[in-house]
């Protein structure tokens, strides 16, 4: 799994397997939403997350991806 930006600065986590020919690439993107929690107009993609785009994980892809969801949880970041 891959963490890059988006052209407005926006993390998204993205896996391998579906960047070609897929065009839907797509695990988790932060959003530039900004909801009612501490520090979030400060810390723009820190209040919600765009999840997901139809893929199947294995079981070890589960264990990454939960783990980038425990890094969001804590820093705002994927």
């Amino acid at each position: 799994m891959n963490v890059i930006k988006t052209e407005r600065g926006f993390e998204v986590l993205e896996h391998p397997r579906y960047v070609e020919p897929h065009d839907k690439i797509r695990l988790a993107q932060q959003s530039s939403a900004i909801g009612d929690y501490n520090h979030s107009f400060e810390n723009p993609g820190s209040s919600y997350l765009w999840i997901g785009e139809h893929h199947h994980l294995n079981k070890e892809e589960v264990q990454q991806f939960i783990e980038h969801l425990q890094n969001w949880l804590k820093t705002g970041k994927l």
